[in-house]
């Protein structure tokens, strides 16, 4: 019999190298994964969703005859790509959706091979609802704030380089936050695999010491915090940063205007269209078609400086700091905020 465990034992074992096999389809596994974990299905797509339309008609019984016609025929190509994926490993972590059939299937199978198999109680759905209690877990964070072009990124990124811990939300979701987030950084996540990449993280943490974090809305490009994560950051310590305009507008050119991707900046441009007015897309656009980036960050600066005050007017907190800088130096500003990080978390 496999040894049944929770979902802290099966990524405790996951973190010592022991394999970990999905058996969930195809889809299921790209919508959403346990880090590391390999894919072995023991029903595809078309079969699974065969055996669930039966399963709602039928009852189990029928269900899992059904299941079994279609899982016996490849049972020894299952057990060779098993051996494949487990590189002759004989101990192994294996996981379904909700810890039933399927893992139970591909557990025996493994079983019958001589393999140790360890089953995740509950499957995948046990999996996410402690993922999503770990994100909950109370730490000491501060929030970086600042208006666009301040530098937050680059700043947090050199605070983690001295020792901070700093988790970067912006880097796991694969977006930068605003209409222009996306350009030069390919596909997001799905929301699962972001929130599992984070979890990774915040589960490495020291939550007794300060955790250092961007502060932003609770959806980065497509993908969104959930309410139990999103939290830190409403009620973190805020600290800000002001950064002289043209400052700014030399940071925003570099970073965009060195993609080279005119199109894909029109079309964040039209994204943003009624929120920016006519003139000021139109003028924008103009700018951006003949190539001179900083009157097109100027204009666009505008609105989301607006948009910054407005938040800041929203927000339940005060900052506890506030930082005027008057050059663009993200070093000097993290070694300041590093040297006082245990004030500042309060």
């Amino acid at each position: 019999m496999p040894h049944i465990i929770d979902a802290s034992t099966f990524l405790a074992l996951r973190d010592t190298g022991l394999p970990v096999l999905d058996a969930r389809s195809p889809s299921e596994h790209a919508r959403g994964a346990i880090p590391g974990a390999l894919n072995l299905p023991v029903l595809d797509d078309a079969q699974r969703e065969a055996v669930g339309t039966l399963y709602a008609r039928s009852g189990r019984e029928a269900a899992v005859h059904l299941a079994l016609q279609l899982v016996g025929p490849h049972l020894s190509a299952m057990l060779a790509r098993a051996q494949h994926l487990c590189e002759n490993r004989h101990e192994v972590l294996v996981h379904c959706w909700r810890g039933g059939m399927r893992s139970g299937s591909l557990a025996w199978l493994l079983e019958s091979a001589g393999y140790t198999v360890h089953l995740l109680e509950g499957g995948y759905k046990a999996y996410r609802a402690h993922v999503r209690a770990q994100l909950a877990r109370p730490a000491r964070v501060i929030v970086l704030g600042g208006m666009t072009g301040t530098g937050k990124t680059d700043i947090l990124h050199a605070m983690a380089d001295l020792g901070c811990q700093v988790v970067d939300l912006e880097g796991l979701a694969n977006h930068r936050g605003s209409a222009f987030g996306s350009i030069g950084l390919g596909k997001q996540p799905t929301n699962e695999q972001f929130e599992a990449a984070l979890y990774e993280v915040w589960s490495r943490l020291d939550h007794g010491r300060p955790i250092w974090m961007e502060d932003e809305s609770s959806r980065i490009g497509t993908v969104a915090m959930c309410d139990a994560f999103f939290t830190h950051i409403e009620h973190g310590r805020l600290v800000t940063v002001e950064l002289p305009l043209e400052a700014r507008v030399a940071r925003l050119v570099a970073e965009y205007a060195a993609t080279g991707e005119t199109e894909a900046m029109l079309h964040g441009l039209e994204r943003i269209r009624k929120r920016l007015g006519d003139d000021a897309w139109r003028r924008c656009a103009d700018a951006l078609r003949a190539g001179d980036h900083a009157t097109a960050v100027r204009i666009l600066l505008r609105y989301y400086d607006k948009a910054y005050a407005h938040h800041q007017a929203h927000q339940p907190r005060e900052a506890v700091r506030h930082i005027v800088l008057e050059r663009d130096d993200p070093t000097a500003v993290a070694q300041r905020l590093a040297a006082d990080e245990d004030s500042l978390a309060g």
